[in-house]
Order: C-alpha cells, then sequence, then structure tokens
C-alpha cells in the first residue's frame, strides 16, 4: 500500500461508499449533459492521478432494497444501512461523509475505513450520535473540510487523530466569465444552517439591488429558484455581480461548497463570520466577511461591491486565483490520496 521506491509505486484499491444514491456511472452521464461538475460525485475520480485506484460502489436497487433503506435511515440515524453489509473489494474503504462512513467502520474488521465528516458537530439526535461515538474510533483515518471540526471531533467523537482535508471544486466546471446583469446578489444552499430570510432582509436594504436563491427550503417565490441542477446554479452565478451567504452558527462551514463555487465564476463573495467558513475567503482580499446575523453589515457589504465595481472585480479575480491554487477537486484528490497512502 506504500512506496516501495522511487521507481515502482504500490497502487491502493480504493473502495468508495457513496451516501444519499450516489452512482459514479450516473453521475458521469450527467457530468457529459453539463448538469453536475466532475466526472465522478467530489471529482473522486482524480484519485487516480494520485497513485490510487477508485472503484465504483454501485449503489443497491429494487424497491424492496429501497423501502428497507428508508425504513433503516429513519430508525438508526439517518446512517446508509442497506449497503454497509455487502461484500466490497480494494485495499481500504474510503467514505465521503458519516452516512457512509459510520456503518462502514462498524462493520469492517479487515479493511480499514477513511471517512469525511460533515455534520456531526452540529446539533444531531441521541441515536446519531451513539453510532458515531461508538465507529469514529474505529475508523483508520478521519477527515473534515472545516478546521474548526477538528478538536471537537477528538475531543467529543473518540477521534484519535482527525485530518483538515480542504474542500475542493471543479475549476474548469466553475470558470469565470462576464457577469450579465447588473445590481444583482446571488446565494444558493439547503441545509438546516442557512438563514436565507436574513439574507432577504439585508438585501431588501441595499438600494436598486435584486436577490435570487437557488434552494428548496420555504422562502417567498419571488426570490426562490427551484429545482435547478448544478449547471442552472453556475450559469444563476455567471449572471450574478455578487454571491452572498448568510448562515446561522455553525462550525460545519455552512455555504462552503457554493463560496467556492463563486469563487471559482470570479465573483466577490460575502460570507458570515462562522469557524471554518473563514478557512477560505480572506477579508478584503478574496471576500468580505461580516459578523454572522449582522444584517446591516452584510447589507454593508453587499452595497460595497455594488457600487465599487473596480473592488469587485479584484476580489473576483483573487478568489479565483485561490481556488485554483488551493481549492481545486485535483488538490482535493492529492490529499485524500495521502491519507490512504500513509495508513
Amino acid at each position: 500500500m506504500r512506496c516501495t521506491s522511487e521507481v515502482e509505486v504500490d497502487t491502493v484499491r480504493a473502495y468508495l461508499e457513496m451516501s444519499h444514491g450516489l452512482d459514479p456511472a450516473e453521475w458521469s452521464s450527467r457530468h457529459a449533459r453539463g448538469e453536475v461538475p466532475d466526472h465522478w460525485p467530489y471529482g473522486l475520480d482524480r484519485l487516480a492521478n494520485h497513485g490510487v485506484q477508485p472503484i465504483m460502489r454501485i449503489p443497491a436497487r429494487g424497491r424492496v432494497i429501497e423501502r428497507i433503506g428508508r425504513a433503516a435511515r429513519h430508525r438508526l440515524g439517518g446512517y446508509e444501512w442497506a449497503d454497509a453489509f455487502r461484500r466490497t473489494t480494494g485495499d481500504v474503504i474510503l467514505c465521503w461523509d458519516e452516512y457512509s462512513g459510520v456503518p462502514a467502520a462498524l462493520r469492517q474488521r479487515r479493511k480499514p475505513v477513511i471517512t469525511g465528516v460533515v455534520w456531526l458537530t452540529d446539533e444531531v439526535d441521541k441515536t446519531t450520535a451513539w453510532f458515531a461515538k461508538r465507529a469514529l474510533p474505529r475508523a483508520a483515518r478521519v477527515w473534515a473540510s472545516s478546521s474548526a471540526m477538528i478538536p471537537r471531533l477528538e475531543r467529543d467523537w473518540g477521534v484519535r487523530k482527525a485530518h483538515h482535508i480542504p474542500l475542493g471544486i471543479d475549476v474548469d466546471f466553475f470558470r469565470e466569465r462576464p457577469k450579465t446583469e447588473e445590481r444583482l446578489v446571488v446565494s444558493a444552499g439547503n441545509d438546516r444552517h442557512r438563514d436565507h430570510h436574513l439574507l432577504i432582509r439585508a438585501i431588501n436594504k441595499v438600494p436598486g439591488a435584486r436577490l435570487e436563491i437557488a434552494t428548496r427550503l420555504a422562502i417567498p417565490q419571488n426570490y426562490a429558484r427551484t429545482g435547478l441542477n448544478e449547471g442552472q446554479v453556475r450559469d444563476l452565478y455567471q449572471r450574478a455581480s455578487v454571491i452572498a451567504i448568510a448562515t446561522t452558527p455553525n462550525v460545519h462551514a455552512s455555504g462552503l461548497t457554493v463560496t467556492l463555487e463563486g469563487m471559482a465564476s470570479g465573483r466577490p463573495v460575502v460570507i458570515p463570520d462562522t469557524p471554518g467558513l473563514t478557512d477560505y475567503v480572506e477579508n478584503e482580499r478574496t471576500g468580505l466577511i461580516y459578523p454572522v446575523g449582522d444584517e446591516d453589515a452584510l447589507a454593508k457589504c453587499v452595497h460595497r461591491l455594488l457600487t465599487d465595481e473596480a473592488m469587485a472585480t479584484e476580489l473576483g479575480q483573487a478568489a479565483r486565483r485561490k481556488v485554483e491554487q488551493h481549492f481545486s477537486t485535483e488538490l482535493q484528490a492529492a490529499r485524500l490520496a495521502e491519507l490512504m497512502l500513509t495508513i
């Protein structure tokens, strides 16, 4: 599993456990139609460029299996139990998040499990926590995209050593292009820590600004853009002058994907000062940061960017460079590969 010499390198075979029914083959077809970034979810096909052979797991299909899976998720902490006990191949099991990682770590005895963690540090129920506290100490490696989660995973969840792996974005899919509309502010996201209503109130204080939000959450219909695939969300970014995000306090970096997608699109971003999210944006250099929950400060940041074209352009270009240099899915794959190659 490790480098054997400067000439010959053993390739680690990584069996990919995907949550939420993600199927790499189906994803590839959608990518070819311009609907989603990367050839595989999260750019995990890029592991092949860094000494790791990724092996696709085809999700279990069938009405009965899907019904069992839904019932198990509902009763047993939200985890992906339906595929948990299928036979696996490869040298290691790689799970993107805890929903597949916890069942994998509980069942495996012979193969190391490497899993990401996304939600556990922010308000989970007792059943979810019970399984996680028994599973995560068994994992060979645990990582998170938010640095603020690292000490909590070690202190509260029994992880021996957690790793910060910055999130990556497909910089070929999200590209810098000239905006097509003036004074348009765009946001997106569906997780429970989004505060789209605060964002709406803030933008209503900015003269002449318009707001569109790609979301499934309940907000006034004149702001909501529903049913969009990621290619259509990308087009929404490219129309915009500013990408703005509002969240409630959290440590898992709610809004991170939208932040990086906006930056990769060459747009100035406005984000709340939440731990983890500020790993990715430098205030006054690649975006603007305001105190979480402060709608007046958010409105002022957006107003600055809408009225100072030179500043908005400079921040957007710097943001694009930052993503290319530090937060691409190619770099993310290299960092994940290093975790596997050093087991």
